[in-house]
């Protein structure tokens, strides 16, 4: 069984982001559509981590006042998903998923050579990925709600797919 200290969580920021690489920036009046991908590195193999401010600044490049922002983990062991950034719930959170799909139980897919199973497990609890309508060039959310990212194997390199599509 892990120790909550197996688990890096982050209610207010994102310790292993590393930048963000402009993909696409496409104009057609009055059309935009934005592709960034943010690039993490976490220095845990368990986490969720709050990507709120970076997936604003990525809408805020884009500059679309009216539409739909896209985020996506691009890896099969990760998610995304919208919540409350309070450390509580994050633990909460943390362990509801650690008990549902435990680290250190015989999973068939050990059996490939694998030890991640309990990761593609864990990313099935969250989302791969999520939708945010944009008004005014902002975010459209509920007065507590943030954009979070769970890294299930961690401490390597990942990318996060931010598309952003809409009116300027």
């Amino acid at each position: 069984m892990l120790k909550p200290t197996d688990w890096l969580l982050e209610p207010h920021s994102c310790p292993g982001f590393l930048r963000t690489e402009l993909k696409a920036h496409v104009e057609r009046t009055p059309y935009v559509h934005h592709t960034e991908h943010v690039l993490v590195h976490l220095p845990k193999r368990y986490a969720l981590v709050n990507i709120n401010g970076i997936v604003e600044e990525a809408l805020e490049r884009s500059e679309v006042r009216d539409g739909f922002c896209f985020v996506s983990a691009m890896h099969i062991t990760a998610g995304v998903y919208i919540n409350d950034a309070e450390s509580g719930l994050l633990q909460d959170i943390s362990e509801w998923i650690e008990h549902l799909a435990p680290f250190g139980k015989n999973y068939r897919h050990h059996q490939t050579g694998e030890d991640n199973a309990d990761a593609h497990l864990k990313s099935y609890l969250t989302n791969h990925a999520l939708s945010v309508p944009v008004r005014d060039g902002k975010f459209d959310f509920g007065p507590w709600q943030q954009i979070f990212y769970a890294e299930f194997d961690g401490r390597r390199d990942k990318k996060i797919l931010v598309k952003v599509t809409g009116f300027k």
